[in-house]
């Protein structure tokens, strides 16, 4: 069974995009199969496999207005990885399904299409609106980066909010966990907002934190994840650990 992953927060500059990128690195050495959906206008997923967003190939806008055909948009980066790329393009979705009466379900018709994989990612833009909300409706697993940071700490009740409601369109979402971004041991205000985010959260924050790590920056102008630009670095490191941590929470097989 397929696990469906949406990698969501409103805010941008969090590691929301290096988290897709390196989990699903991590999860597909592992063994298993991943397909990684390029969710936001800015394509920076797609740039950091080293991918011209301009390129001629189908997008993850042609997967959402052609469902049925969404495989002529797969590319294969890595063995057991596969990427739905994304363009500018992605940014007239909003308005071209705005009178739809599926509009909220889009991107869900488009992964009932893509089977056999083991999990699917998906890496939405910084925002509460239209692309976040099918992404949500698309998947049964909500995954937050949350930069250690007060105001990103301070805009998570708004996030929990949209899922919530999303919920109402789609029962099986649940919050699969929280994942501490940008961790900076030798910052004071890192370990304030690590605490407030455990006692409020519990378990639902990872163990791992992702630490500040320029490995992190540099692999993706390199083409590929911290993993394989650097094994040794705490970047890297990290990504493996939160990879093992999405595996064992997971609620179906895999």
């Amino acid at each position: 069974m397929t696990r469906t992953i949406a990698v969501v927060s409103q805010k941008g500059g969090v590691g929301k995009t290096s988290l897709v990128q390196n989990v699903g690195a991590e999860l597909a050495s592992l063994g298993k199969r991943v397909l990684l959906i390029d969710f936001d206008p800015q394509s920076n997923l797609t740039l950091g496999w080293g991918l011209d967003p301009n390129a001629d190939r189908p997008t993850i806008y042609q997967a959402m207005l052609n469902p049925p055909g969404a495989l002529s948009s797969v590319v294969n980066l890595r063995p057991n990885l596969d990427l739905i790329p994304a363009n500018l393009d992605l940014a007239g979705a909003e308005l071209a399904f705005i009178n739809a009466i599926d509009r909220n379900n889009k991107l869900r018709k488009v992964l009932q299409h893509l089977l056999g994989y083991n999990f699917i990612l998906i890496d939405g833009p910084p925002s509460l609106g239209f692309f976040t909300v099918n992404a949500l409706a698309a998947v049964n697993e909500a995954l937050i980066p949350l930069q250690v940071q007060a105001y990103a700490y301070k805009a998570l009740d708004q996030l929990l909010a949209i899922i919530g409601q999303v919920r109402e369109i789609n029962p099986e979402l649940w919050m699969l966990g929280v994942a501490l971004t940008m961790y900076d041991r030798r910052n004071a205000l890192t370990g304030t907002v690590e605490d407030m985010a455990r006692q409020r959260l519990g378990e639902s924050v990872f163990k791992t934190v992702i630490p500040v790590n320029v490995r992190i920056a540099e692999a993706p102008l390199d083409g590929t994840s911290v993993g394989e630009y650097e094994a040794t670095s705490k970047g890297a490191v990290a990504y493996v650990q939160l990879a093992q941590e999405v595996m064992e929470r997971g609620r179906a097989e895999t």
